[in-house]
């Protein structure tokens, strides 16, 4: 009973829970991006993906790199763990960014200076973690690993 279970788990997880969750942590970044633009060019909030939403995605791919049963994927390619890290951090960093820039654009709280200057800082903090992130723990050492 428990290897059906198991299996009946990893085909809902490989299946619908998986595929979108690497959809959205790849494609995430760019796409708020392209919100965070619209929000200083039309000067209108826009609506992020939300740090509980995004937290949820990061759980889903924490249990694909802790479980034996699921983390196949990355012992077939293991470039694309630090990948997926990667984007997952980058998404963190441009939706905190898109936060600063719906300050000024929908509750005026900050001016628009310091909503760019602020996003701006934001997003040069997590390349600068980004950077000695892998620096200390380079994707080669996974690779070799």
């Amino acid at each position: 009973m428990k290897k059906i279970f198991n299996f009946l788990w990893a085909l809902v997880f490989y299946v619908l829970l998986f595929p979108f969750t690497i959809l959205v942590i790849v494609f995430g970044p760019l796409m708020t991006f392209l919100d965070l633009i619209d929000v200083y060019k039309l000067e209108a909030p826009r609506l992020g993906f939300g740090l509980g939403a995004i937290a949820f995605l990061g759980f889903i791919l924490f249990l694909s790199m802790r479980y034996p049963s699921l983390n196949w994927l990355y012992r077939k390619f293991p470039v694309l763990l630090p990948f997926f890290q990667m984007c997952f951090v980058s998404f963190i960093v441009m939706d905190l960014s898109l936060a600063f820039a719906n300050l000024w654009a929908d509750r005026m709280i900050i001016g628009k200076t310091v909503a760019i200057g602020l996003s701006v800082l934001s997003i040069l903090i997590g390349r600068a973690f980004l950077s000695y992130w892998y620096y200390k723990y380079p994707i080669s050492y996974k690779m070799v690993r």
